[in-house]
């Protein structure tokens, strides 16, 4: 497996210079989470946690909401226009096959999956490919997956900052007799960890819960309802540092990234260096036909990444480091004859959630992220980045075959 993957990093010679340099990638990947779904756990496995009754969904526990489609189809429309612009795919259903969307088998991953093809190709019934709801999909869940990553760590300082101001919104009170009073009331405390492995746990928890309540502001529930009338955007933006935080320690942190991301990734690099002309014995992600690759994943899986290619993009316009139909998008750029990769981050704001409308210029938040294989610059010739991901990926944890993927209508 070694000897496999010095041949998929090691072989990328540098290329000649072919043709004029064009400011237009010659591929595009993009890794996007999901929609705005319910929380993943019930209102009545949160009881526990909060003095009062939990928000009711209009869907069942981690499906999609029809407001989560919406704006997945509004994401796909502003991307439309954006690949449009920067010349990797025209929006016409003549090009229809330079454009591949490629789901998780999640129901929710699924059908954001459909609703991004619906904002990308209108007019072009353009399919998304998914294993069956039954079937996991080693490209974002690659072996056995380790719930102990999840508890690797606890923040050197305890309290985190936030987490009594979420421990105040839960029960609706705050100081030593509302905590005493929760106790009397068997209510489960986030401040009573008394040690690392608990504190780890109730991180885990605190970010779950932060989560929950951003999903009801990008929900649109009324402001008077989300977090209890406590969670104006200001609120949610302080809480949901407890969910970086937690994905900071258990999933950007190696050697845990790249058990979890390295599959992906490898499959990423094979397509960005068969773009080049390459051969590589991992397979990419799709044809060499394809301009824009599109990967509807999850918070987990940009996080691995993150921490895979070492790379930070916290921005005050979102706060939320995962939010849904936030991407990583990984650009092949021919720059003087050399094929070059770039890496740009893409976060749809709190409001433009809200609204599920990303139409307006300021509603996605678009970064370039330095890259450490070349010093923090922002483009990197392709062999070097290759070369430094050697000593990143976990050669044990990737399959070079991909999964055969059917093709599913939206």
């Amino acid at each position: 497996m070694r000897r496999l993957l010095c041949g998929l990093l090691l072989a990328c010679l540098p290329l000649a210079a072919a043709g004029a340099d064009t400011a237009s990638p010659l591929v595009r990947v993009v890794v996007l989470r999901h929609g705005v779904r319910a929380p993943t756990s019930g209102p009545a496995e949160l009881a526990p946690y909060a003095n009062r009754d939990w928000h009711a969904w209009p869907v069942a526990p981690g499906m999609l909401t029809e407001h989560g489609a919406q704006g997945m189809t509004a994401l796909g429309a502003r991307y439309r226009r954006l690949f449009a612009a920067d010349g990797t795919w025209s929006g016409q259903c003549d090009a229809r096959d330079q454009l591949v969307i490629i789901a998780d088998s999640t129901p929710r991953n699924r059908a954001s999956g459909a609703a991004l093809a619906r904002g990308l190709a209108p007019d072009c019934a353009a399919p998304y490919l998914a294993l069956p709801e039954t079937q996991s999909n080693p490209l974002f869940h690659f072996g056995k997956e380790d719930k102990d990553d999840d508890l690797s760590a606890a923040p050197a300082t305890w309290p985190p900052a936030a987490l009594a101001e979420l421990q105040s919104v839960l029960l609706g009170c705050t100081g030593d007799d509302c905590l005493a009073q929760a106790r009397s009331h068997q209510r489960k405390l986030l401040l009573d960890a008394a040690d690392d492995r608990a504190r780890a746990k109730a991180l885990k928890q605190a970010g779950s819960l932060s989560e929950n309540l951003m999903l009801e502001y990008a929900q649109g529930f009324p402001a008077a309802t989300v977090a209890w009338g406590q969670g104006d955007e200001a609120a949610i933006g302080r809480l949901i540092g407890l969910h970086n935080l937690q994905f900071d320690l258990a999933k950007r942190r190696m050697p845990a990234a790249a058990r979890g991301g390295s599959n992906l990734l490898a499959h990423i690099l094979a397509t960005l260096q068969r773009a080049a002309g390459m051969e590589t014995p991992v397979a990419p992600l799709a044809s060499a036909d394809a301009r824009v690759v599109l990967l509807v994943a999850h918070d987990t899986n940009l996080a691995q990444l993150g921490g895979l290619l070492d790379v930070d993009w916290r921005d005050a316009r979102q706060p939320d480091e995962y939010p849904p139909g936030g991407a990583l998008v990984f650009d092949l750029v021919r720059e003087h004859g050399v094929d070059s990769v770039r890496l740009s981050s893409w976060m749809p704001t709190p409001d433009a959630l809200r609204r599920a409308d990303v139409s307006r210029p300021d509603a996605l938040v678009r970064r370039t992220l330095g890259l450490p294989a070349c010093d923090g610059k922002a483009s990197c010739p392709l062999p070097v980045f290759a070369h430094w991901l050697e000593q990143r990926v976990d050669p044990a944890a990737y399959d070079p075959a991909m999964p055969a993927l059917p093709a599913n209508l939206p």
